[in-house]
């Protein structure tokens, strides 16, 4: 069983972009580029959020996938685009939300996480979720988490660190919410992190994360540290970042700065 350490955010990545306007691939290649990321890796994993099989902003638009694989592209990378739907089959998901369409079109694998082989990873600073099913998709992998923006009942709010609950083993994402929704959220953060945190609110869930009322926001937000990202978007949403109890836990774990005083926040 490997042995998980836990990742530090140097303070100079807590730098957000917050891009205004409605056309995603505009504001994705206005962030992007402004955020100037670079990529290691041999392969880019995309990690939408499509945890039921209704339309955006319930779940993330293939339009604003689509921008990021075109604006990936050009690294020459290998590019999975990979999902564990909790509330309907992924597979199912990924035809009625068109990315199976998106696949074809750029070449791209799509990956039902939920069905993923995994090896068995610890982590003695994890919370709760001491030991861990790790997708080994994901593994080695540049992970870009491409969250939408949204409220959620229990967890305050749904950006890019609880949108991780879907890069786990199994459907059952129900377990997370009885030993401890915030702890898990840090917990599956501190086994594995996205790169690269992209928040699309041109528009967003404002009551009711599996649909209900939605609100035009006009903003993307792009970051190489997630909670930085997700403090932006969470204050946007009218919440209190470190009123979110897996901010300001994720913060107090190193996995970047929920704190909106420490943050660099540039608007295009």
């Amino acid at each position: 069983m490997t042995q998980n350490t836990s990742p530090k955010r140097e303070k100079s990545s807590s730098l957000v972009i917050v891009v205004r306007g409605d056309d995603p691939e505009r504001m994705v290649t206005a962030g992007l580029a402004e955020l100037g990321i670079k990529i290691p890796q041999r392969k880019i994993v995309i990690k939408p959020n499509l945890i039921a099989n209704k339309p955006y902003p319930t779940t993330t638009s293939p339009k604003t996938v689509e921008a990021i694989i075109k604006y990936l592209k050009k690294y020459k990378k290998e590019i999975i685009i990979a999902e564990g739907a909790g509330w309907v089959d992924t597979n199912q998901a990924y035809r009625d939300r068109g990315y199976q369409q998106l696949a074809e079109k750029y070449g791209v694998k799509l990956v039902d996480l939920n069905k993923d082989q995994y090896e068995k990873v610890r982590n003695p600073q994890a919370l709760v979720l001491k030991e861990h099913e790790f997708p080994l998709t994901l593994k080695d992998c540049y992970l870009v988490s491409a969250a939408v923006m949204k409220v959620h009942c229990e967890a305050g709010v749904t950006l890019s660190l609880k949108n991780m609950l879907g890069a786990t083993i199994g459907g059952n994402k129900g377990r997370f919410h009885k030993k401890g929704i915030h702890q898990s959220i840090v917990d599956i953060n501190l086994y594995k992190a996205p790169d690269l945190a992209i928040i699309d609110g041109i528009e967003g869930n404002i009551r009711g994360e599996l649909g209900g009322e939605t609100k035009k926001f006009n903003v993307m937000i792009f970051s190489q540290d997630p909670v930085a990202a997700d403090a932006v978007g969470a204050s946007i949403l009218g919440v209190v970042p470190l009123s979110v109890k897996h901010l300001k836990l994720a913060q107090e774990k190193g996995l970047g700065t929920a704190d909106l005083e420490k943050i660099n926040v540039k608007e295009l």
